[in-house]
């Protein structure tokens, strides 16, 4: 009698350590999504405007826009921005337009703005660029891709991995993680 109920406490004691797996994961694993540009875009509006000053040096963000890009895989965002100096106090009002990724902070869940890259910035008063300087027109570029990368585009309620690619149709922006 004593050799079965040992033989029975050996066979739930195998058994048990047979049905353990230490190594499956056995919670849901996130590896794509969907994000609106509609929903981007109103949470960005919600953080402007967006002043950045150095000195005399000043740069006021208005308004950021992003929208899809010919590439699938990036973005376009459209500040409209003032900038303003001491030799021009009334404030120089331009349209800067970047090439930009995505990247997921996994720390804080948030995804931000990644290798913002200049295309092209046009200013609307053409007579007053005489007053901008050398220093200040690399101030402007550099400020406005700092400030693009702080914005905070969504939070996400659940822990991601980092983005492997994205890629952007119709007003979505479907994300591979």
């Amino acid at each position: 009698m004593k050799k079965i109920v040992a033989l029975i406490l050996i066979s739930f004691l195998i058994n048990g350590c047979i049905s353990i797996r230490p190594f499956k994961r056995s919670t849901f694993e996130v590896r794509e999504g969907y994000l609106s540009i509609k929903n981007i875009n109103e949470n960005i509006e919600k953080q402007m405007p967006i002043v950045e000053k150095v000195g005399k040096n000043g740069v006021k963000i208005v308004s950021t826009t992003l929208f899809a890009s010919k590439n699938p895989h990036y973005l376009i965002a459209e500040v409209e921005f003032i900038f303003t100096s001491y030799e021009i106090p009334e404030g120089l009002p331009a349209i800067a337009r970047f090439n930009t990724s995505l990247r997921y902070d996994t720390a804080s869940q948030e995804f931000s703005l990644n290798q913002l890259k200049l295309s092209k910035i046009r200013y609307l008063k053409e007579d007053l660029l005489e007053y901008l300087l050398p220093q200040q027109q690399k101030f402007i570029p550099e400020t406005l891709k700092r400030k693009l990368s702080s914005l905070i585009l969504y939070k996400s309620k659940k822990s991601l991995r980092t983005i492997k690619k994205i890629d952007v149709k119709e007003g979505q922006i479907k994300v591979t993680f």
